[in-house]
This record gives C-alpha cells, sequence and structure tokens, in this order.
C-alpha cells in the first residue's frame, strides 16, 4: 500500500448529476457507480492498481470495483461523493464489505500516508499502532495466497536480479568496456523500474531493493566509479520515498 494522490472531481460528476445518482440509487440500490466517467478516473489516480493491495485491475483476469471507503449501506447520501471513491480490487473489497471506518478507522492512502501506520517484516504487514493494525485485518492484507505469498515471489525475484547485477558489475569493473556499462545500466534501470509508484507492488519491490544490503554495495561502488547516472538516482530516491 502507497500514498495516493486523488484528482479533482470528474467533470461528470457535477452537483445536479450527484444528486440524481444518489437519488437513483436510494430508490433502487442499483449500481450508478459503475460509469465509465467515474471508474476511467479513478484508475487514472492510483495507475491502474488497486488502492488497497496494489494489483493491477486494468487486466482482463482482474475485476475492477469501485470500492466505497464508508459503506454505502450506512452511508447511501456518500454513494458517488468523489472522495468517498475508491478503485478496488474484488479481493480487497469483498473483505472490507461493509466495515465501519468511522468507529474502527482503517486507513485511507488518499489521506493517509500508509508508512505511518504499517511497516513491513518479511513480507507481512504489520500494524504499528491500531488504525493499522485494524487495516490489515479488514484488508487482509496477510492472506497468504493472494498477498503473502505474491510478495515473497516478488521479493525473491529483485534479490535473484540484484546478484546478477551485482555479478554485472564485477565484470565490469575488470574491463570497463563501454558494452559491460551499458548491459549493467540497463539491469539497475529496469529494477528501481519496478519500484516506481505506478508499478505493481510498488511498496514490496521498493522495500526489497532499499533495504538490500547487496544492492546499497551495488550503488556505492557505481558511485565511486562515476556510473550511478542522474536517472537512477531519481528512481531511487521514488523507490526510497515509497519503501517501508
Amino acid at each position: 500500500m502507497i500514498r495516493l494522490t486523488r484528482s479533482a472531481a470528474p467533470a461528470y460528476l457535477t452537483n445536479a448529476k450527484v444528486t440524481e445518482l444518489t437519488s437513483e440509487f436510494k430508490a433502487t440500490k442499483e449500481s450508478v457507480w459503475r460509469k465509465p466517467q467515474i471508474t476511467q478516473p479513478l484508475l487514472s489516480s492510483s495507475a491502474d492498481k488497486c488502492a488497497y493491495c496494489e494489483c493491477k485491475i486494468d487486466e482482463e483476469s482482474k475485476y475492477m470495483e469501485v470500492e466505497h471507503f464508508k459503506n454505502k449501506n450506512d452511508f447511501p447520501d456518500l454513494v458517488v461523493q468523489w472522495d468517498n471513491l475508491l478503485p478496488a480490487c474484488k479481493r480487497c473489497n469483498v473483505s472490507k464489505s461493509t466495515h465501519d471506518v468511522v468507529n474502527q478507522p482503517i486507513i485511507n492512502p488518499y489521506d493517509d500516508e500508509p508508512r505511518n501506520h504499517l511497516y513491513m517484516n518479511w513480507y507481512r504487514f504489520i500494524g504499528k499502532d491500531q488504525k493499522g493494525k485494524t487495516t490489515v485485518d479488514v484488508i487482509s492484507l496477510n492472506d497468504t495466497d493472494r498477498a503473502t505469498t505474491k510478495r515473497f515471489q516478488i521479493g525473491q525475484q529483485i534479490h535473484i536480479n540484484i546478484s546478477d547485477i551485482f555479478d554485472k558489475l564485477e565484470r565490469y569493473k575488470l574491463d570497463g568496456t563501454v558494452l559491460r556499462r551499458n548491459r549493467l545500466l540497463g539491469s539497475v534501470r529496469n529494477l528501481l523500474r519496478e519500484c516506481q509508484r505506478s508499478s505493481e507492488y510498488a511498496a514490496t519491490a521498493a522495500t526489497v531493493v532499499v533495504n538490500d544490503e547487496l544492492f546499497g554495495t551495488v550503488l556505492l561502488d557505481m558511485r565511486a566509479l562515476d556510473i550511478w547516472l542522474p536517472d537512477l538516482d531519481a528512481l531511487y530516491i521514488e523507490a526510497v520515498s515509497i519503501s517501508y
């Protein structure tokens, strides 16, 4: 989970349209929010990811749901209020269900910095405070099949990639050819791109990379060799900003 920036409400959601859709929902109890004018801006605001677990939800095998932070049963007047809507995968949305976020607050990635309430240990999210602990349980952030195992697999592949990068660095130190340098730079760049806000499971990838001792050695050696380029630095800074 990473901090998200909410865009301005789409032009479609005028006061009149909000009133119309809210009245329709109250009368029929049918979905009035699955409109492309609502779903597309929501997806864009999270880089096509679930606001909670960070899986991609713009793929054919995934299903994007409009999640009502304050649930629509208890707060029908907020059913299409822009600040109450989040993009979520079906699993996270079902897990949260009708949880009362007023009496038992959870993290809203658009309003809260998740790192203030959570930390990651062995690919599991741990609550730093009650809001963090409640979030882990309500969203099922440590569900083995769909969450923890996936983070573990990502971490293992990243460790393999870092070992490969270290080997490329050692080979570059031996002859310093442009070819070896460019292969090294390309591998580091690709690794850091996995740690950017728009990438799937970015928080996990960034946490593994930033806290990996071998990658720290690579970074220092590349700086000493004057081959740690400005674009790598920008990617790394972004990774640090979302790591746990």
